[in-house]
């Protein structure tokens, strides 16, 4: 007898009225195990997808939910085949700064000349553009192009933030992730974009060969991980080069500064979006 299909759990919340900053929400379902979620507008709604293997994860995100004033909150199995086709109904080309456009694998876009489009397929990772941690970290590589520049993005997810270095002309790509799911999904994604990189699993720099080091380093990963990372970014981020860090709430912003400045970072400027904040520190 064959096994059951496993299941991806939609969760969906209903919110008494359209939030003018739903970054609180968006934190309650990633703070559950569920990076990414979707808006809907009428009625107000959040929904997200708990993986297989983290249905422990479904009462206690249903709970804070309710407790953080959800008027409802609803529960449904996703078969695991369905996946892609449901990701399909909310992944649609956008265009982020002046001139990336993140266009999923699926969609054809006409491109002008100036713009710059990253495919991507996201898999079971992180990192499609639609949340503001992302989008952050775009904008600093726009503004200031890696061209040349030697890269590591740490956390990398779908590996989109790597992805438009390379664009940009990053000479070199390191890509590391703790999550099995999302090396696979970098992997992919870096080769149907034409950017070469290494993608290795892990945490932090650890798969990385201990000598090398960095002009450049992208970190959109959670404060406390950032806080942690410090030192070792201080050692791989090379004189010269740049820190830029995202994902993080701004109650621990004073924290993650303080935490990058104490390694011998240089505070050069943070952006804000909602209540996300993202920074760029130089060696």
């Amino acid at each position: 007898m064959s096994e059951p299909a496993s299941s991806w759990i939609e969760v969906k919340a209903w919110l008494p009225e359209k939030p003018a900053d739903a970054s609180v929400w968006h934190e309650i379902f990633e703070a559950h195990g569920i990076p990414g979620t979707v808006e809907g507008d009428e009625p107000p709604t959040l929904s997200g997808y708990l993986a297989p293997g983290d249905e422990a994860q479904l009462e206690p995100l249903m709970t804070a939910l309710i407790e953080a004033g959800a008027t409802r909150v609803e529960h449904l199995d996703v078969p695991d085949t369905d996946w892609a086709e449901m990701w399909k109904e909310f992944f649609r080309p956008w265009r982020i700064g002046k001139r990336f456009v993140v266009c999923p694998t699926w969609e054809t876009y006409d491109a002008s000349p100036e713009d710059i489009v990253l495919t991507l397929d996201p898999g079971q990772a992180f990192g499609t553009g639609d949340h503001a941690t992302t989008r952050l970290c775009l904008g600093y590589i726009e503004d200031f192009p890696p061209e040349g520049a030697e890269v590591a993005d740490i956390g990398c997810g779908t590996a989109i933030l790597a992805i438009a270095a390379g664009k940009l002309g990053a000479s070199r790509i390191d890509a590391v992730d703790s999550e099995s799911p999302a090396v696979e999904s970098a992997l992919h994604n870096a080769e149907r974009n034409d950017v070469p990189m290494t993608v290795e699993r892990g945490l932090g720099f650890d798969p990385l060969p201990q000598n090398r080091t960095y002009d450049l380093v992208l970190s959109n990963i959670l404060s406390a991980a950032l806080i942690s990372l410090a030192p070792e970014a201080a050692r791989r981020v090379r004189l010269g080069g740049a820190w830029v860090v995202s994902g993080v709430i701004q109650s621990n912003w004073p924290d993650v500064r303080v935490a990058a400045e104490r390694e011998g970072f240089t505070y050069e400027s943070h952006r804000e979006e909602g209540d996300w904040v993202a920074a760029r520190f130089l060696r």
